[in-house]
């Protein structure tokens, strides 16, 4: 059941986990995810916002799941110039 009451911090939590979450699952195409995963907790940290145990730990995977995402950012685009290359797929 969802709280109607529900704090911004909350809400901004829920939406980077599930950005940071679609970052990995398009195995990292679109890097905008991921950075939403990473960015939006970092500011809540640097800003010192009083948050519940349930939004820090849910800040804490966004984290990791936007640096999961980012990374194989990069792995997508050295296989794109590897595929260029080497094997003169584009």
């Amino acid at each position: 059941m969802k709280n109607e009451n529900e704090n911004v911090l909350d809400k901004i939590s829920r939406f980077s986990f599930v950005s940071a979450i679609i970052g990995v699952c398009i195995i990292g195409i679109c890097p905008a995810f991921g950075v939403m995963g990473i960015v939006a907790p970092l500011v809540m940290k640097n800003k010192g916002a009083e948050l519940s145990d349930e939004t820090k730990s849910r800040n804490k995977k966004a984290m990791i799941a936007g640096v999961i995402s980012l990374v194989m950012f990069v792995v997508d685009l050295v296989l794109i110039v590897y595929a260029n290359s080497k094997l003169g797929w584009f």
